[in-house]
């Protein structure tokens, strides 16, 4: 089987991108280095190849001067006098007209047969530059002084096989040195950037973890540059274990408060003293409420406790259609409810929360107690107080803390799943109230809620 991570850890798309553009631009810049590098480095050959220039041109103007004196309106030499022997150069000497003719070449140059030398070099030249002439690389240089007084161009070359070789060489090393550079930064490249993001590879394996329920937050330390994310990513894991929680939350609820509705449906159809009009209309009701159950436990999910509009709701209406719901459901049992209310007060509590909350707390009053319900409100300057009391067997002490808690229940006997009494406590709350259960002068369980003004 593959391993799920295998994929993290191959190079991400943004990792290949990134190491793609590097290598793309350190292969351009070599290639630019590269050139750059190969013409200094002829230029300096060039330099280096032309050191003896200056004076070897002397020699090649005193044989000018001899050979071309009347031509060129010089100081007359005796050309009848044989010219003295001129130092041993390897630099040729041509003078080229404008159409590309010889007007005149060094002796050395005659015997290197190259009368058709001019057909070879431009008319101008306004720096040394290298052309091959027969197959021969040659140096030329051009030079101003002897052609001055005529239309001419003078030219003095010198062959540069050797110095091309040079060149030729110093030009593979420099390739080769800079394939080597090039080679040495991509793989630096490379280490850097995968170490680099390294941080994100852990990241995504801890969300991958997370995924897998394996754990429940990032819990790794990551780079400052990632702190803000991995603590917004946490806040985010929060928020949906809390949605999850509170979807999870709200189905038990209502499948806990429609149970309520469906045992008074029942009820209903088994009550012989209703007509038909009758039954159907309370049927109605009852599927009304439902509905309205469903819908707030939906919007509750959605959006939370805090998410629902607060309103003030009047207390009485909802006692009286609760009491009546429960008559039908415990017909069977004989309850005397006593309401104790001072001034019917209106509770700072939305109508569908007061219904649930409500719902609640009589339903375990009507199935526990053994003939009793009281219900009665107190107030202050600060808070309104709602007791409900029944005289059955109570809440035993120990469990007087947790049985608000999910799922706990104090009373193993009954069929129950534990959540009314969750569900109070987590409305209650969300108003900033209270809820908590004493024993009851009835000698059951008392119920004091406290609702802040």
């Amino acid at each position: 089987m593959k391993n799920p991570r295998m994929k993290d850890k191959l190079p991400s798309p943004i990792h290949k991108r990134i190491i793609l553009t590097s290598v793309v631009i350190i292969f351009a810049f070599s290639i630019v280095l590269g050139l750059v590098l190969s013409q200094l480095y002829k230029k300096s050959q060039i330099t280096l190849h032309s050191i003896d220039l200056l004076s070897a041109v002397p020699e090649l103007v005193r044989e000018l001067r001899h050979d071309k004196a009347h031509e060129l309106n010089l100081p007359l030499y005796n050309t009848n006098k044989p010219l003295s022997p001129s130092k041993q150069t390897d630099y040729l000497g041509f003078i080229c007209h404008k159409n590309k003719t010889l007007f005149w070449m060094s002796e050395h140059s005659r015997k290197k047969g190259l009368e058709n030398i001019c057909q070879s070099l431009p008319s101008s030249l306004p720096e040394p530059e290298l052309f091959f002439i027969h197959n021969l690389p040659y140096l030329v240089h051009e030079i101003t002084y002897g052609a001055r007084s005529f239309d001419g161009t003078f030219f003095v070359i010198r062959e540069a096989s050797l110095q091309l070789e040079n060149l030729a060489t110093i030009k593979r090393k420099t390739w080769l040195s800079l394939g080597l550079l090039f080679f040495i930064a991509t793989t630096m490249i490379y280490s850097a950037s995968y170490w680099s993001f390294r941080p994100l590879r852990k990241l995504a394996d801890e969300l991958n973890d997370i995924a897998q329920s394996q754990q429940e937050q990032l819990k790794e330390k990551y780079p400052p540059e990632l702190e803000e994310v991995t603590e917004a990513l946490n806040r985010m894991i929060a928020q949906r274990k809390e949605q999850t929680q509170r979807y999870r939350h709200a189905m038990d609820d209502l499948a806990h408060s429609l149970k309520s509705r469906l045992a008074a449906t029942n009820a209903i159809l088994d009550d012989n003293t209703l007509n038909r009009e009758g039954m159907t209309q309370r049927i109605m009701e009852q599927v009304s409420q439902m509905d309205e159950m469903v819908q707030y436990q939906l919007k509750r999910a959605l959006l939370g406790q805090r998410g629902l509009v607060r309103e003030c709701t009047p207390l009485q209406s909802e006692i009286d259609n609760l009491t009546r719901l429960f008559t039908k459901i415990y017909a069977d049992k004989p309850v005397t409810l006593k309401l104790y209310l001072k001034d019917t007060p209106n509770l700072p509590i939305n109508k569908a929360d007061l219904t649930e909350l409500l719902g609640n707390l009589l339903e375990n009053a009507f199935r526990f107690c053994l003939e009793t319900i009281q219900i009665k409100t107190q107030e202050n300057t600060e808070a309104f107080y709602l007791i409900i009391e029944d005289d059955g067997p109570g809440v035993p002490f120990p469990f007087q803390e947790s049985i608000f808690q999910r799922g706990v229940r104090a009373d193993q006997r009954n069929p129950g799943t534990g959540i009314g009494l969750s569900v109070c406590d987590d409305i209650i709350k969300s108003y900033g109230g209270s809820i908590k259960v004493r024993t009851s002068g009835l000698e059951g369980a008392a119920f004091i809620l406290r609702f802040p003004k």
